[in-house]
């Protein structure tokens, strides 16, 4: 029996339009290996093969297409949802840790107290750090400093603090640099630490691709980038692209004592690490094509058959999720099927390499069939990280003063999200619906504020910071 939303037009109309309408967005490329494998387990499918449920020594997961049948003869957008979730462990026992703070001393940050409060922020951290955790401190401004090399906190903590309640605050803003030498020290960690570098800024400069690539670079060595933008004239979309580069968490906060919150989050998550270099492989037949992933760094390989998904760490309890968007083109009774693997690695322990059971993707002459296949609940997963995606194009759009771009951007955004909520069974259409709301609010800050201004600026750097964690995660609204 068709389902009672399906027979509606405006519905169907309105669900084919979201997914096309959220589909503008860019492809960020590179090289994440699977590496070693010690576990082998294999996942288990889900009745009819559009999806599957997998686990293994220390993580458990799922992936789901949402939509299983494509009206035949022609190209549809599917997505496949994938879900990863770190079991829950005792966290008072954990790995030691390997801590790179990188701070910005440029003189933008005399402003307002903020290197005041930055420099209590970072003291307060270090004195909450164990005594065998390993700890190192960058300063830039203009150029930059290592002030501590890596070294195991107890026998630096009470020198280190002297050191920071001197800092001084003065010239512009390099980060690359900064952040580089930041990265090069957690090269001298101990085996079986957890590793995170945290970026603090407050303004910006012309480095973003080179940062990108810094922290790219450095999840190939399972170092974790975070990132914290202060104030109204640091870049959202540079901070929050080195965050996505990292596999780390961006944040803004409108003063430096908001810093302190941060920090303690990321001492916290990097504490309870247990999982990391986790990563999936998809391998796609012809007539499926690869478009975007939400939630990942990915890469296509072998003309684009296979497409390769950096995922990074996760502590306790924590659960990513990844979109990876498709084009798929099957003729009527034709079958494609979609291959993978899924891999982790445990903190300080083996890796487990998970076979994915094939997704299938049928081809169908029955348009009705088609719309019954979609999978309600994973296609608002889907629509919920396409919307935040374009949600972060129109706080770019705003920061540069374009208000009818952003407005419109926005309006698509609950259009589209709207559409999906009437779809959804009743947990994710609340959620849904959370988001609509949170837009029709970003909306009205949209219109309030002029062009340019320091509101429009904070509306910007809000909207992105809740976006940004809405990609890998389910972030609430």
């Amino acid at each position: 029996m068709t389902n009672r939303w399906l027979r509606v037009p405006r519905t169907r109309r309105a669900l084919a339009a979201s997914l096309l309408a959220l589909c503008a967005g860019g492809l960020i490329l590179h090289r994440a290996p699977l590496g070693a494998r010690t576990n082998v387990a294999f996942a288990s499918p889900s009745e009819g093969g559009a999806g599957a449920t997998f686990s293994g020594p220390g993580a458990r997961g799922s992936i789901t297409l949402t939509q299983s049948r494509v009206f035949g003869g022609s190209e549809a957008r599917v997505s496949a949802v994938l879900r990863i979730k770190a079991d829950p462990t005792d966290t008072r026992e954990r790995a030691p840790l390997a801590l790179a703070i990188v701070l910005d001393t440029s003189g933008s940050m005399m402003t307002e107290s903020k290197m005041k409060q930055a420099k209590e922020a970072v003291a307060e951290l270090i004195r909450e750090l164990r005594d065998d955790d390993q700890i190192t401190l960058v300063r830039y401004a203009s150029d930059s400093e290592v002030l501590q090399p890596l070294a195991r906190v107890g026998d630096v903590r009470e020198r280190l603090l002297a050191n920071i309640s001197e800092l001084s605050a003065s010239g512009g803003t390099n980060i690359p640099p900064a952040l580089s030498q930041g990265m090069g020290t957690l090269a001298n960690a101990s085996p079986g630490r957890v590793k995170r570098v945290v970026l603090v800024s407050d303004g910006l400069d012309s480095g973003r691709i080179a940062a990108e690539r810094i922290a790219r670079d450095g999840v190939e060595d399972r170092v974790t980038v975070s990132s914290l933008g202060i104030g109204l004239d640091f870049d959202p979309g540079y901070m929050g692209g080195v965050a996505e580069a990292g596999r780390g968490n961006f944040a803004f906060v409108k003063d430096g004592a908001a810093l302190r919150t941060f920090l303690r989050r990321e001492l916290e998550e990097t504490a309870a690490t247990t999982v990391e270099a986790t990563e999936a492989q998809l391998v796609l037949p012809e007539g499926v094509r690869f478009v975007r992933a939400i939630g990942a760094e990915a890469r296509t390989e072998n003309d684009g058959r296979e497409v390769r998904l950096r995922i990074g760490s996760l502590f306790a309890g924590d659960e990513r999720r990844v979109v990876v968007e498709l084009a798929a083109n099957a003729e009527a009774g034709q079958k494609l099927s979609i291959g993978g693997e899924v891999g982790w690695s445990l903190v300080g322990g083996e890796r487990t390499r998970v076979a994915l059971s094939p997704l299938d993707v049928h081809g169908t002459a029955d348009t009705r069939e088609a719309e019954r296949s979609v999978d309600r609940a994973a296609f608002a997963e889907a629509t919920s990280a396409l919307a935040s995606s374009r949600q972060i194009e129109a706080a770019a759009a705003l920061e540069q003063g374009d208000m009818q771009a952003a407005q419109r951007i926005v309006d698509e955004n609950i259009g589209a999200l709207k559409a999906a909520a009437e779809a959804a069974p009743a947990p994710a259409a609340t959620a849904i619906q959370a988001q609509v709301d949170a837009y029709e609010r970003a909306k009205k800050e949209i219109h309030a504020a002029p062009p340019k201004s320091a509101g429009a600026k904070a509306a910007a750097r809000s909207m992105a910071d809740k976006e940004f964690s809405n990609l890998g995660r389910a972030a609430s609204y």
